[in-house]
């Protein structure tokens, strides 16, 4: 028996702890105690009758309709070890939303006969699951007029040791509801309560329920204790494969001109963007891990963008001094206004992308994710505007380099053939230094591209040898199925 537990006639009897308020002042019905929670708010509980009420019964009509509903509630099938916990507003008859409690096995149910020890001791452990939750949850917020049982303590340590474990071997595919530096910082916590000061601790008996409340919500999702070896292998593999976001369905008058746009006007240079907020925003077991994930992307994409205002503002300032050359022809001076608005245009932009993923880098991601993929042009669409800093920038480089070209061309023509010769010369290590740039441009975005169809062949074909894995599991149970 528990601490501060006592039996008296058959009936379980739970001492009062220092959460207790006896003298209150108010005019408290016979046979009730108030007990106030460490957050501030009371509830009521009859040590007699085994009953909790979060009703206020000092208010004689509320008293009176809960002992209507008391006189109606079967109250002898309740168990020594049992007590309820009555709702609000309760009507007669009204059992199914009166919580029992079952202090011994630490179950509660909404059902008498889930909540009895007989029908514990028979029934599959994985089905205990929800009445644990309910219980540790009915702890939390009434934990006054019962000890912790010196289980719980023991029970919390070992499933943090666990969850420290599934974050170092799994890493961010860990699923388990604390994260590696959560559970160290549970952990030390724990340390710190330790101790007779605080055994009875009703703050400390709030802060185990809770955490125990997440640690069987957890259990409860997973099916725990009830799959074997190999079916929870199998269920594990099939979950672990990624599965692809279902994005809105663009219609094809908009998607095919998309398309053209993004690989010819944009140098398919949204598709990379689109590949970073997929891989972003992909949901890998914890919510956690995906908003780190997030706040990474955010950083790497502002730095990307300082990038970009840097490369800019140098081309501006060249294209500028460009334009102010004497003797400049049209087809340069064209191809110089048409690099320098583009150059603005990509500062322009630049700054405000900056500034606005900068200023909401810690907000939640839910929201930006689902106005992405059901915007009116799609994820794609989305990937377009992320892009345009650096494709105002490519079209500023490429109006440039025209422009630089032309003006080189228009000296060929010159009547002094030393002019004519120097200009030959500059075109031809201008045509050089394009060709080789254009080589080295179109060798590395090959490289990467079949790196990532490499990889996603590799990511294949490493499923399909998972599946085999698995299909010899189950036909050899002696062979593990990690």
């Amino acid at each position: 028996m528990p601490p501060g537990v006592s039996m008296f006639n058959g009936n379980l009897n739970i001492r009062p702890t220092n959460c207790q308020v006896p003298d209150t002042g108010f005019s408290l019905p016979a046979g009730w105690d108030l007990q106030i929670h460490p957050q501030g708010w009371v509830y009521f509980y009859n040590a007699s009758k085994r009953i909790v009420a979060d009703d206020n019964i000092r208010d004689p009509d509320v008293l009176h309709a809960l002992d209507t509903y008391i006189v109606t509630y079967p109250l002898s099938e309740i168990g020594h070890d049992m007590e309820i916990c009555i709702p609000g507003s309760p009507s007669p008859g009204d059992y199914f939303r009166t919580l029992v409690v079952n202090h011994t096995h630490c179950v509660a149910s909404y059902l008498i006969e889930e909540a009895r020890s007989e029908t514990i001791r028979i029934v599959e452990p994985y089905l205990l699951n929800r009445r644990r939750r309910l219980y540790w949850n009915y702890i939390q917020w009434h934990p006054c007029h019962v000890p912790l049982l010196p289980t719980a303590e023991l029970e919390v340590r070992e499933a943090l040791t666990w969850y420290h474990v599934d974050n170092v071997v799994s890493g961010h595919r860990s699923i388990v509801p604390f994260s590696k530096a959560e559970c160290e910082d549970l952990s030390r916590a724990l340390k710190r309560l330790k101790g007779d000061i605080n055994e009875r601790s009703v703050a400390r008996t709030v802060f185990l329920s809770w955490i125990l409340r997440e640690i069987w919500s957890f259990r409860d999702a997973e099916d725990y204790g009830r799959r074997t070896l190999r079916d929870s292998s199998k269920y594990r593999a099939v979950r672990s494969m990624q599965r692809p976001v279902n994005d809105v369905t663009t219609p094809l008058y908009i998607s095919l001109p998309l398309e053209y746009i993004v690989d010819i006007m944009f140098f398919a240079i949204p598709r990379t963007y689109v590949a970073h907020v997929k891989a972003a925003t992909e949901y890998q077991g914890r919510l956690s891990n995906m908003q780190e994930r997030w706040e990474v992307y955010i950083r790497r994409l502002v730095q990307q963008y300082q990038d970009f205002l840097l490369i800019a503002t140098v081309l501006l300032s060249a294209t500028i001094g460009f334009l102010d050359i004497d003797g400049i022809g049209a087809v340069a001076k064209a191809a110089g206004i048409v690099s320098t608005f583009a150059s603005l245009g990509s500062i322009t932009v630049g700054v405000f992308f900056v500034w606005i993923h900068q200023s909401n880098s810690h907000r939640s991601t839910f929201a930006y994710v689902h106005n992405a993929h059901h915007g009116a042009l799609g994820l794609l669409g989305h990937a377009m505007f992320l892009s345009l800093p650096a494709v105002f920038l490519v079209w500023g480089v490429i109006a440039f380099t025209v422009g630089f070209i032309a003006y080189t061309v228009q000296d060929t023509h010159d009547s002094d053939n030393n002019e004519a010769k120097a200009a030959w010369a500059s075109l031809g290590v201008s045509i050089l230094v394009l060709v080789l740039v254009s080589a080295g441009l179109y060798t590395f975005s090959l490289i990467w591209q079949l790196q990532s169809r490499s990889s996603m062949f590799e990511g294949w074909n490493r499923r399909r040898r998972t599946e085999d894995i698995l299909d010899i599991c189950c036909i050899s149970p002696n062979i593990p199925a990690w």
